[in-house]
């Protein structure tokens, strides 16, 4: 079992013991409860299951499971609140303490530079960027240590970081800038289309190497590689298509909540374009 898959399992057996202690169970902490099972299970998928070891020697089922780390299972979390409701795990007295230090008397808090959502826009960015390098994407895969405890939770929390600004969580309410968030989600709709575009439009070849090598005796994660460079190529163009089409799973609902965001605030998008429109005559 790989640490991630750990995390899943442990996180599923908490949160259905958190849910149990609450005194009461509505439709909406029901959902929630839900939704984090959806994401605990995705994310062991992703890691833990024999679909995580296929993508090991299978680039498209290594993306899948990469779009699932990176998008999928952290939007789940995030919309869950999956960690507000472990509060519910403690006693009354305690729980009480731990809120009133965490929302009252905590000192610590997350540097201004760290608080930023184009900082996360970024740093999601890069490590999707940095991922798919040929030189790292080899070594990853030549050593599993580094993909179970480097590259996947990378991506995770990387994901978790970018959500954070993006999807709201009962009673949590999103405070980034709408502009911001418009940012966020279509500079990172950009970047994964350009390097599907790049690993599949604007290239002949495979990146990887590490896919065309034999099966060795003391990588027992290995066996299943040496494909051909036909076969690699091939398969490095059904991963691009992953990338491509996957980016309208997670980009398109969270466009709608931006723009039901807007609307919420002037009224309706028409009624925003319209007052756009008059200042440029206006202007002009």
């Amino acid at each position: 079992m790989t640490p991630l898959g750990l995390l899943a399992v442990a996180g599923a057996v908490v949160s259905l013991l958190a849910f149990w202690r609450r005194p009461t169970r509505r439709l909406r902490t029901t959902a929630q409860l839900g939704l984090a099972l959806t994401s605990w299970g995705s994310l062991w998928f992703a890691t833990g299951s024999s679909f995580a070891r296929d993508g090991m020697m299978s680039l498209p089922d290594h993306m899948i499971g990469h779009v699932l780390l990176m998008f999928g299972v952290p939007m789940g979390l995030v919309a869950s609140g999956v960690a507000r409701t472990w509060w519910w795990l403690l006693p009354v007295g305690p729980r009480r303490t731990l809120l009133r230090w965490w929302y009252v008397r905590r000192r610590l808090r997350v540097p201004t530079a760290l608080a930023s959502p184009l900082v996360a826009a970024f740093v999601l960015n890069a490590v999707m960027v940095a991922a798919h390098l040929p030189r790292l994407f080899d070594a990853v895969m030549l050593h599993e240590w580094s993909m179970q405890w480097g590259m996947e939770p990378a991506f995770l929390l990387s994901g978790l970081y970018f959500f954070h600004f993006l999807v709201p969580s009962w009673p949590r309410r999103i405070r980034t800038r709408l502009r911001y968030q418009l940012v966020m989600v279509l500079s990172t709709m950009l970047e994964m289309l350009v390097m599907a575009m790049a690993m599949s439009i604007f290239t002949q070849t495979s990146w990887y190497p590490v896919m065309r090598m034999p099966s060795m005796p003391d990588m027992p994660f290995m066996p299943g590689m040496g494909l051909s460079a036909t076969q690699a190529f091939a398969q490095q163009q059904v991963a691009a298509a992953i990338l491509w089409v996957c980016g309208d799973f997670w980009a398109v609902p969270c466009l709608v909540l931006i723009g039901r965001r807007l609307s919420q605030r002037e009224g309706s998008v028409l009624a925003l374009l319209d007052r756009q429109a008059s200042r440029v005559s206006a202007s002009g």
